[in-house]
């Protein structure tokens, strides 16, 4: 095989794949080299049944809001069946918060196109030898924009470097759209202001997440490169087990037997 990316079976990257290789390093050995996969957390379960939920409700505006909810309510059931977590039942209450309040802004943009959601888009980084891919949320042709939902606790001031570099790929396997990022928080108590932020990348701040993308791929690259045996790069790797990205029991117990500690 001609590069370390195919060497170890990766015939793509992605912007979450390397925003995990420049967070927590080990987790990305344990779950991308030696297929030891994390069950899906309780939060991204959350963001996946809201945008279930919000895109029937984009693609008929005549949809009553409580149907989209009963959507996003049975998405998360279905992906959260099997899963212990303490947090399940309290995040379930918050869905239709979430539904009501994405709605309520994004079908402001009119109809998505008809094939825009989760469609997969794809770019090439100098001397990367294997492609980026995503998959958008929505596409707005009619606007020229690609937007992306999120669902938070708190509403951000600005994009965050993660969420950049997703930004980035898609702005770019796009051309001259517009990528926005709608940030969504439950319904807030009385008084207690928006429930949607809606932020804009510029130009700049594409072409920076773009570059850090880059540094962060060859970065992988040259680390692969080290040897064609994964568990001997799994062993010059460390895991910070305080860190979040631990935090299931599951995950933890899986990293323990892979790292040895």
């Amino acid at each position: 095989m001609s590069n370390p990316f195919e060497r170890h079976g990766i015939g793509h990257l992605s912007a979450s794949s390397l925003n995990l290789w420049a967070a927590e390093p080990a987790l990305w050995i344990m779950e991308r080299l030696l297929g030891r996969r994390s069950p899906s957390g309780i939060p991204a379960a959350r963001g996946k049944a809201v945008e279930a939920g919000v895109n029937i409700g984009l693609h008929d505006p005549a949809l009553p809001v409580e149907a989209c909810i009963a959507e996003a309510e049975s998405a998360f059931d279905r992906e959260t069946a099997l899963n212990p977590d303490p947090r399940r039942d309290e995040e379930r209450k918050k869905l239709p918060g979430y539904v009501r309040g994405a709605l309520a802004e994004l079908r402001q943009y009119g109809l998505p196109d008809a094939d825009g959601y989760q469609g997969k888009v794809e770019i090439r980084l100098d001397d990367i030898a294997v492609p980026v891919i995503g998959f958008v949320d929505w596409r707005f042709s009619a606007h020229g924009l690609i937007v992306d939902l999120k669902t938070t606790e708190r509403l951000p001031s600005v994009i965050g470097a993660s969420h950049g570099r997703q930004g980035a790929v898609y702005a770019t396997a796009h051309g001259n759209f517009g990528m926005r990022f709608a940030y969504a928080k439950p319904a807030p108590a009385k008084g207690d202001g928006r429930q949607v932020q809606v932020l804009e990348m510029s130009g700049d701040d594409v072409r920076a997440h773009l570059a850090a993308l880059r540094l962060i791929a060859l970065s992988l690259g040259r680390f692969l490169a080290l040897s064609h045996d994964a568990r001997e790069l799994a062993g010059l790797i460390v895991p910070d087990f305080d860190s979040f990205y631990w935090s299931d029991p599951s995950v933890r117990a899986a990293g323990r037997d892979v790292f040895g500690f």
